[in-house]
């Protein structure tokens, strides 16, 4: 269920790509790049949104499932995988979301997200999703903006705001205490580092970056 507050979807599939792309310029992409380093396998991205993640991939991704819930979004993913497919064994796009994945338990070696979990109606159903269809000892390499944090002048903002955030941004919540999600999921965070997303709005700056690992089986 998408959540009931937002700008039309066509429009913010429009303006997303011009929004986040001087942040890529001024060295998101960088931090992609360093990422999506550690996909290997099986490899399955939700959320693709425009495909900011998809140059990063490497050689060492069998294959990769490209997944995206937005008709919109899928339109400009399937025009950019299909002009400059991403450098990996094999890709395939499919209509999904996070909270019910189509697919197998352990069905894969790696799951990606970037900025995926601020407009996700139900994120611990998403991180129990990811778990799930993660094989054991596989990893998930998250990139997400966060709340600011408790107490701080931009952490009451972003709490202030989230209502009028959420319409403008298509159902992004500025605020969400994602790394505090992860950590009560399913998965082990194996790394989490805090950054700042460069040229981008106070509301969504403070970030978080990492993997977090299904335990194996005992």
């Amino acid at each position: 269920m998408r959540d009931p507050l937002g700008l039309n979807e066509r429009f913010f599939a429009w303006y997303y790509p011009k929004l986040v792309g001087a942040s890529e310029r001024a060295g998101q992409a960088e931090t992609r790049r360093r990422l999506l380093a550690g996909a290997s396998g099986r490899t399955l991205e939700i959320g693709a949104g425009s495909g900011f993640n998809l140059p990063h991939y490497t050689e060492a991704v069998t294959e990769l499932v490209v997944s995206e819930p937005s008709h919109h979004m899928r339109e400009h993913l399937s025009e950019r995988l299909e002009s400059d497919p991403p450098p990996v064994g094999r890709w395939e796009l499919v209509d999904a979301g996070a909270e019910s994945l189509p697919f197998d338990d352990a069905s894969f070696d790696t799951v990606t997200g970037g900025f995926i979990m601020c407009s996700i109606p139900d994120p611990v159903a998403a991180l129990d999703e990811i778990a799930r269809v993660l094989k054991p000892g596989g990893r998930y390499i998250f990139l997400e903006h966060v709340h600011a944090g408790e107490g701080t002048k931009l952490g009451r903002l972003q709490d202030l705001i989230e209502v009028p955030h959420r319409y403008f941004a298509a159902g992004c919540h500025p605020n969400r205490r994602t790394g505090e999600l992860i950590e009560r999921s399913p998965l082990d965070i194996e790394r989490l580092e805090r950054g700042e997303m460069p040229r981008s709005m106070p509301s969504v700056r403070p970030t978080i970056f990492g993997a977090a690992v299904r335990p194996a089986a005992s």
